[in-house]
């Protein structure tokens, strides 16, 4: 479906992003209007789909999709298809894919409220929502986002002023970063208040978001929004982007918002096998960021325990080859940061070949006989994280 005949069918405000988030295809019924020529075999998998885990898909983000005249639905080898596809896998066998209960980030002693995580030295990170405009089938977060049976806490007022009590009382907490979720599902006023609070408990409080509204749902970064930042001097945001077809014009508009009114802007980039595991893709996305005035930030391994493993994990080495195809080939300030995400906090890859014996991180076989890395993190700790056979 084009961007031109999407905004044909519309009978309200394409431009507002509270109708897109009315209007986003969530159900099997709402995709068989969208795409009537669909095969049912899909419409069914996004039925069966939506028994466990959510499935949602803005008009905006749909409309960047290429309908495939050979079955009537979404092509699916697009890559921003792909991600937020289903793909009708009850998980593999793998101990380090998704089972839907081992955590991959959020340790609990981590956890200083419900909602707050503590987990470096001078910052926390607030999960400010458990919703988002719409979801990756990846998502790291799907504990929380994902799963329609969510074990995770939700943002209130009893957990926010315990976050407040906490940043009062700890004044090595620098940095406050509203995450989620998306936080920015939460209205201009609502965003407006709960910096305003935080920053009466801290006036030095530096604030962060992060959020995928510019990919998903870019309508959302309106003037309202920018004003709101500006007046609480948000020091930075971080974007959730997977490729460069999602740096649309819509996107472009966002981002002149953004930096008119906040001073940093810098990427945050998941690593997805069949999406920007390609040199030129991440060169093209990576150089477009810079373009537009952002910091290529961190590309991200694929995460332990997400969903969809199978499909989107690279392997490390892969990783490796992309980023060192980058690095003094393009603008420096365009080349991503390459880290693996572990629990217990992100790891930097050198960019040598990876699983010399005598330096990290160095290959090994755990005890179920799957291939792991072993490096030392942040904290001094040797730990392992999952690899795959290089591609």
């Amino acid at each position: 479906m084009t961007t031109e005949a999407a905004k044909s069918e519309v009978n309200g405000d394409w431009t507002d992003w509270k109708w897109q988030q009315r209007n986003a295809v969530r159900t099997a019924k709402q995709f068989r209007r969208s795409f009537p020529d669909c095969d049912q075999d899909l419409v069914d998998l996004i039925e069966h789909h939506n028994t466990t885990k959510k499935f949602q898909v803005t008009p905006y983000y749909l409309s960047l999709i290429p309908t495939d005249p050979s079955t009537g639905g979404p092509l699916g080898t697009d890559p921003l298809w792909k991600q937020v596809a289903p793909f009708g896998t009850d998980g593999s066998t793998d101990p380090y894919s998704y089972d839907g209960k081992t955590e991959n980030w959020e340790l609990p002693h981590e956890m200083v409220t419900p909602i707050a995580q503590h987990k470096y030295d001078n910052r926390i990170i607030v999960r400010y929502a458990n919703v988002c405009h719409a979801y990756c089938q990846f998502c790291y977060e799907a504990l929380r986002t994902l799963d329609k049976e969510s074990s995770k806490e939700v943002f209130n007022r009893e957990y926010w002023q315990a976050t407040l009590e906490y940043v009062r009382m700890h004044p090595e907490v620098e940095e406050m970063i509203l995450s989620g979720g998306e936080p920015l599902m939460h209205s201009n006023d609502q965003i407006d208040q709960a910096m305003g609070e935080a920053l009466a408990v801290r006036p030095d409080l530096i604030l962060r978001i992060h959020t995928r509204a510019l990919t998903f749902n870019p309508y959302r970064v309106d003037p309202g929004l920018a004003d709101v930042l500006a007046r609480h001097r948000v020091t930075a945001i971080g974007l959730h982007i997977t490729h460069p077809r999602e740096l649309t014009p819509e996107f472009d508009t966002a981002i002149a918002r953004l930096r008119s009114a906040v001073p940093i802007l810098f990427a945050n980039v998941p690593l997805l096998a069949g999406v920007n595991d390609d040199p030129d893709t991440m060169r093209d996305l990576c150089m477009g960021l810079y373009r537009r005035g952002v910091h290529a930030g961190y590309l991200y391994h694929f995460m332990p325990h997400s969903p969809e493993a199978e499909f989107f994990r690279a392997s490390v080495q892969r990783g490796v080859e992309i980023v060192r195809s980058l690095k003094r080939h393009i603008s420096n300030p365009a080349v991503p940061e390459y880290v693996l995400p572990h629990a217990t906090g992100k790891y930097t890859v050198p960019l040598t070949d990876v699983g010399a014996a005598d330096a990290f991180p160095r290959h090994a076989v755990d005890d179920d006989g799957f291939r792991v890395l072993e490096f030392v993190n942040w904290q001094g700790e040797h730990v392992r994280y999952p690899d795959v056979e290089t591609a």
